[in-house]
C-alpha cells in the first residue's frame, strides 16, 4: 500500500530565520537611540519600520509574528515617552505618540488581512476533487490515478466527492 500526504505549495513557505533577529536587532538599535539622546522619545516613528519588515518579509503562516512585534513596539514606545520628562503639551503626544503607534497598528492589521485574503485565494485555485469510489482526479481535462496524480502535484489540496461516472453508476447526478 502507498502512503503519501499532500502537501500544499504554501505550507513550504517560511519565514525567514534572520527575520527575527534582524528584527529584534532594529527594535533594540531604536530603543537604544532613544535612551541616548535627550529628545529620542520622538523617535517612535522609527518602531513602524520593524513592524513594516515583519509584516512584509513574514510568510502567512507566522500572521501574530507582526502583532508580536507590533505589541512589543507599542510598549517600548509607550514607556520611554510617557516615561519621559520632556513631552509638555497634546499636540507633542498626538506628534510623537498618537500617530506612530496608530500607523504601526494600521500596518499590522493590514497585513493581517492581506495573509489571510493570500492564503484563501491559493487554497481555492489549488483544489482538486477525489473520487470516493474510483480514486481518480479529475484535473486539467484528465483523469489521473492518485499514485501518479501525488507523484506530480504535490501543492494541491484534495476534497473528496464523486467524479461523473461514478455519480452516473449510482445514479446521481451531480
Amino acid at each position: 500500500m502507498l502512503h503519501w500526504k499532500m502537501v500544499s505549495d504554501l505550507s513550504m513557505l517560511r519565514t525567514s530565520h534572520f527575520l527575527i533577529p534582524m528584527t529584534l536587532l532594529l527594535i533594540a538599535g531604536i530603543l537604544v537611540a532613544q535612551l541616548a539622546i535627550p529628545f529620542g522619545w520622538a523617535l517612535a516613528g522609527l518602531y513602524i519600520a520593524p513592524v513594516g519588515l515583519c509584516a512584509l518579509w513574514s510568510s502567512f503562516r507566522h500572521v501574530f509574528l507582526v502583532v508580536w512585534i507590533a505589541t512589543f513596539c507599542t510598549i517600548l514606545s509607550t514607556v520611554i515617552f510617557f516615561g519621559s520628562p520632556f513631552w509638555d503639551n497634546q499636540t507633542t503626544m498626538a506628534m510623537a505618540y498618537v500617530l506612530p503607534v496608530g500607523s504601526m497598528w494600521y500596518i499590522a492589521c493590514l497585513s493581517i488581512l492581506r495573509k489571510i485574503c493570500e492564503r484563501n485565494s491559493q487554497r481555492q485555485v489549488k483544489q482538486q476533487t477525489l473520487c470516493a469510489s474510483c480514486r481518480r482526479i479529475l484535473s486539467a481535462g484528465k483523469m489521473w490515478g492518485i499514485e501518479e496524480y501525488a507523484a506530480q502535484r504535490l501543492g494541491t489540496l484534495l476534497g473528496l466527492g464523486l467524479c461523473d461516472e461514478c455519480a452516473k453508476k449510482q445514479g446521481r447526478l451531480y
